[in-house]
């Protein structure tokens, strides 16, 4: 299974207006997951603006906000960065890991506002998008292609050891179960759907592993 960002898009906190849209990868036509992801997608954005602009009409201060819409095939992560007042967000696959999509897109923000802080004053007034056409070349060194949140554990002891591992007490025969699973293509999530497990169970026996040096990502 290759997981991976579908896509990334830039959006104005002032406005809504999209500034920025990148694809990685063409929405699953099998499960016809596109038009429900977009529609999903933006009732987020406008209720993250709406929560933006009543939160600044109140006189709080903003600071880093991120929200999470996570599904059966598909998560949305929103992030707001608040010097540039925009929402950079991500489209990807559920497998994909929602701790490090959220530093990717801080990432990106943080490129984005060094940058393109001039470029912004100028959108801003006339709508102007042509100066933000090239960064689009730092959201795919920066996500990887893609790539950067993908999570696949790959046994790296032979099967055989586990056993031995697992009479000095080290892992469980649960854990052992696990670590034949991780062939470097299924994800946590994949692996907790074929165990009937929480993932937050199967993310803690992976991260045991790693410790370990039993798997590796």
């Amino acid at each position: 299974m290759i997981n991976v960002i579908y896509k990334i898009y830039l959006v104005d906190g002032d406005s809504g207006i999209l500034m920025i849209e990148n694809t990685f990868k063409a929405f699953s036509k099998g499960k016809n997951l596109e038009p429900d992801l977009l529609t999903g997608f933006f009732q987020a954005v406008n209720s993250m603006i709406d929560d933006i602009q009543f939160a600044m009409a109140k006189g709080r201060r903003i600071n880093d906000m991120n929200r999470i819409v996570a599904g059966e095939d598909s998560t949305i992560v929103i992030y707001y960065h608040p010097l540039s007042r925009v929402l950079f967000c991500s489209i990807s696959d559920a497998d994909d890991d929602k701790e490090r999509l959220i530093e990717i897109l801080r990432k990106i923000g943080s490129r984005f506002w060094k940058k393109h802080q001039r470029d912004l004053k100028n959108f801003r007034t006339t709508s102007n998008k042509n100066e933000f056409e090239s960064f689009d070349t730092d959201i795919d060194v920066l996500s990887m292609g893609g790539h950067a949140a993908e999570i696949l554990p790959k046994l790296i002891v032979a099967k055989s050891a586990l056993e031995r591992i697992k009479s000095m007490g080290m892992i469980t025969k649960e854990e052992v179960e696990i670590a034949m699973l991780c062939d470097g293509e299924n994800s946590p999530l994949q692996i907790s759907r074929d165990t009937e497990s929480l993932e937050s169970e199967i993310r803690d026996i992976l991260k045991k592993l790693e410790n370990l040096d039993i798997i590796k990502y």
